[in-house]
């Protein structure tokens, strides 16, 4: 019985082992064809990038974990360079499943369902980005959508929510305030928040420039 127990063992030894070897190959044939994808990719030949990238992920490795993302996002941005945005979202969306809590991966897919033209869906991936990180870059991004959309409402809206968050995106939110007011044509307030902004940043040369503007416009 003794004997059996101890073949077994050897056996499953063997295995483990012969697994481990093929799991590092798949992982040095992974890292040979992403060497060569980002060959391609700097030389701005996406479709090969893709074609090197694809064989890399089909390779199986229990070691490829941050690997496989790695050439994940590569191949979603060479994707989105040749237009094939619908495509670089799918890989977004996977790669935000594995991690809700990364800003740069809602980021990227907004920006291809903004590129595809699909404005509201774009808002709602950025607003999903807030949800999860709180990251005030979300803000920005939507309120630069509602403003080329001249929908300064919504636009000052996302900006107090920005002021509201603090820390030290605050003042990039109150010159931005400053901004909307002007561009939508209300000099008044424009005046009064650039006058608050001034006060808060005096040194801010931006700020003395747009208040010193806006003096002559009231």
């Amino acid at each position: 019985m003794k004997k059996i127990v101890c073949r077994m063992a050897a056996v499953i030894l063997v295995l483990v082992a012969i697994a481990g070897v093929f799991q590092w190959h798949n992982y040095d044939r992974k890292t040979e064809y992403r060497q060569e994808a980002l060959l391609y990719f700097k030389e701005e030949d996406y479709a090969k990038s893709i074609l090197y990238l694809d064989r890399a992920l089909a390779l199986h490795s229990v070691f490829a974990g941050k690997l496989n993302r790695d050439m994940s996002c590569y191949l979603a941005e060479s994707h989105y360079q040749l237009k094939e945005y619908e495509k670089a979202e799918r890989i977004y969306d996977g790669l935000i499943k594995q991690d809700e809590s990364c800003s740069e991966y809602y980021m990227l897919k907004g920006k291809c369902v903004a590129n595809s033209g699909d404005f509201d869906k774009a808002v709602r991936v950025y607003k999903e980005g807030w949800k999860q990180t709180e990251n005030t870059d979300f803000l920005e991004k939507i309120c630069e959508m509602y403003v080329e959309k001249e929908d300064y409402e919504n636009a000052l809206s996302y900006v107090e929510k920005g002021i509201r968050q603090g820390g030290s995106t605050k003042a990039r939110f109150l010159f931005r305030e400053i901004v909307i007011y002007e561009k939508s044509g209300d000099y008044e307030r424009a005046y009064e928040a650039a006058e608050r902004y001034v006060k808060l940043y005096p040194d801010d040369k931006e700020g003395q420039k747009e208040f010193t503007f806006l003096s002559t416009r009231i």
